[in-house]
């Protein structure tokens, strides 16, 4: 299933997932909490019952001896049975009673439950060992009962005695169990409540990202003006938002400079084409002179289309990370070098202003190219035997090494109204006077200055000639991604 409707469920599924995450982790938390809770409470019932059972054995023994050492040997196992009977005060949850000659004889007025029943005396008198204290469960009114039956056996009197004590734990245990299903009563509601407000949460910190799935689906090339809503938080959220409306701001600039760079393109190689083929309709194929100039004229075209095309291969690699390869690189011996290239390129006076013999992080084949640029455009809008200078020196900038590399020359200026849009691709300087480029030249050499981590800049006055510096870091081992200089 496709459409709005299947995205929506997606977003809700999402929503699902969270809360279905959230809630499981609460769950497992409040089931292990209330499992080892309740667990340890029942080990320590158990535990409490057994020590008091032994306390009540421990105290009749006691007793006895209390007694033997006050009467002598003529206590009877009587006596002794019935004063202890008559000192015991059972708990809440306890009961005792005295045998003697494996009947039933002593019990206190008042307890919890009764032992005297006769499935009961018969399972204590078979439980019974003379001599030891057994631990054992028997059974009152169908529960199973933990007890402790001691035997008693005096030096004066054969008569053989019991002395049992019971604490009936199952009531105790049914106290823990309605607080066991309070707490899981409780447990639920929370778990309900959980869900309930994390939908409502999880539903407004989730609404940015639906408003951006929905501008993701209903954005096209060919609308590129719609933006996420701000929440107006300071979250990833927000954050996310706020980037991805960068990021169409970036993208419609884009999608607008390749429209014009098409635009002006089709135009730059529509005119030479013309040109050509206006020339071979035109050329007379039996006047050798005009076939010579058509076919000179063509060449010049085909020359100029060649250039464009490469000026055009240049800066489509721009955007690429290999754009510029960085070594090490002695700027002296840069200037040297590229000086022996442009002082070739015309009858000029060429100057080189060489202060600085400091090694930089640079590609020195793509300086060249740019210095060359610069050259070239400074023999094309100047007169002969006028001065060309290439100036490369080290300086500082905000306490940073910066390395300027310019060119000046002598020739006709650059009005201020083209100052501005001088380094746009197929720019051209308004009645220049010289021979027409690409009008990509100065394009180029603003790639190669920001590839490097810096900039160019224009100075000119019409009539008295312009100067063309880049600026850029000493060190650019930092540099990595020329769309993030």
């Amino acid at each position: 299933m496709n459409g709005p409707f299947s995205k929506d469920l997606s977003a809700r599924s999402v929503r699902v997932r969270i809360l279905s995450t959230m809630l499981a982790f609460m769950a497992g938390g409040l089931l292990i909490a209330g499992f080892v809770s309740y667990y340890v409470q029942f080990t320590v019932l158990e535990d409490r019952v057994n020590t008091e059972l032994l306390q009540e054995v421990d105290e009749f023994q006691r007793i006895a001896e209390l007694r033997q050492s006050d009467v002598g040997d003529e206590e009877s196992t009587e006596d002794l049975m019935r004063a202890a009977i008559q000192s015991a005060v059972p708990g809440e949850h306890e009961a005792f009673l005295a045998f003697l000659d494996d009947k039933p004889q002593f019990k206190p007025q008042e307890q919890a439950f009764e032992l005297g029943n006769p499935e009961t005396v018969e399972q204590i008198l078979a439980a019974h060992e003379p001599g030891q204290t057994i631990f054992t469960e028997v059974m009152v009114d169908g529960e199973a009962v933990p007890a402790a039956i001691a035997s008693v056996e005096l030096y004066s009197d054969e008569t053989p005695g019991i002395f049992v004590a019971a604490n009936k734990i199952q009531s105790q245990r049914e106290q823990i169990w309605i607080s066991a299903i309070t707490y899981t009563v409780v447990s639920l509601a929370t778990l309900l409540a959980s869900a309930l407000v994390g939908l409502v949460v999880t539903g407004k910190l989730m609404r940015p990202i639906g408003d951006l799935r929905d501008a993701t689906r209903e954005i096209t090339i060919y609308d590129l003006e719609r933006r996420v809503p701000d929440p107006g938080t300071r979250d990833d959220v927000a954050a996310l938002a706020q980037n991805f409306n960068r990021m169409l701001e970036r993208i419609q600039e884009g999608y607008a400079h390749q429209r014009q760079f098409m635009s002006d393109v089709s135009h730059e190689l529509r005119t030479p084409l013309t040109i050509v083929r206006g020339t071979l309709e035109t050329t007379d194929p039996e006047d050798p002179a005009d076939v010579t100039e058509g076919h000179e004229i063509a060449l010049d075209e085909l020359d100029r289309m060649n250039s464009l095309v490469t000026d055009l291969s240049t800066l489509a690699k721009t955007g690429r990370p290999d754009f510029v390869k960085f070594k090490d690189v002695n700027m002296a011996e840069f200037a040297r070098n590229a000086f022996s290239r442009i002082e070739h390129l015309g009858p000029r006076e060429w100057l080189l202003d060489s202060g600085t013999d400091v090694v930089a992080q640079a590609d020195e084949d793509r300086l060249t190219q740019a210095v060359v640029q610069l050259a070239a455009n400074a023999v094309r809008y100047s007169e002969p035997d006028t001065k060309i200078e290439l100036k490369v020196q080290h300086m500082t900038l905000s306490g940073q090494s910066m390395i300027m590399v310019g060119v000046r020359d002598e020739g006709i200026g650059i009005a201020g109204a083209d100052q501005a849009r001088i380094f746009e691709r197929f720019a051209r300087v308004s009645e220049s006077g010289g021979e027409s480029g690409s009008g990509l030249g100065l394009a180029i050499v603003k790639a190669i200055a920001e590839a490097h981590g810096g900039s160019v800049s224009l100075t000119s006055r019409p009539g008295h000639g312009s100067t063309f510096t880049m600026i850029f870091p000493q060190d650019n081992t930092h540099v990595t991604d020329p769309k993030e200089r």
